[in-house]
């Protein structure tokens, strides 16, 4: 194999191998769209040898979009079940301090529920523990999507820059 069909050969493997991690094969304009297939059939390689690989083909990093959302929807469900929590209990609180005790403390209300005034997935504790398990939830999903997106960015960097060397190496040697 020839100095030239060896990096005709790396230009379209580092191609490919950046296409499919950016995940561009399937949303090429047309003028990428032709770049890749004529570098891939080895034709018209003269026409391309000017071209700023670049603009064909920007850098585009993924996201991770529905761990994001998912991420932005769970921050507040502490806040929401606390509130509804205590939404449940105030009623029966202020019922019990008219007709049992005026001077009762409502956090010590809230986790005991005499006379079961409310359901008891409502008690402090209970709801004290689920917001513990979204939160904790939440730091998980966090530190995933940080470890996702630098992995992922190292990845897309390597492969990019490998690109541009293998196709400027060989439309450069194409003059």
């Amino acid at each position: 194999m020839s100095l030239s069909e060896a990096s005709h050969t790396d230009a379209v493997n580092a191609m490919d191998k950046w296409l499919t991690i950016s995940k561009q094969k399937n949303s090429l304009n047309v003028s990428a769209k032709h770049f890749v297939d004529d570098l891939r059939q080895g034709q018209n390689i003269q026409e391309w040898t000017n071209v700023n690989i670049e603009q064909i083909l920007p850098y585009r990093s993924e996201t991770p979009r529905l761990l994001m959302v998912v991420r932005a929807g769970a921050m507040f469900l502490p806040i929401l079940l606390t509130w509804l929590a205590l939404s449940q209990v105030i009623g029966p609180f202020a019922l019990y301090l008219q007709n049992q005790q005026a001077s009762a403390n409502f956090l010590w209300f809230w986790e005991t529920n005499p006379g079961k005034s409310f359901a008891s997935i409502w008690a402090l504790g209970h709801v004290a523990l689920t917001d513990a398990a979204i939160l904790a939830f939440l730091t998980v999903l966090a530190m995933r999507i940080t470890w996702w997106e630098t992995s992922r960015a190292e990845r897309s960097e390597a492969a990019y820059s490998e690109m541009l060397s293998a196709l400027e190496f060989y439309l450069v040697s194409a003059r």
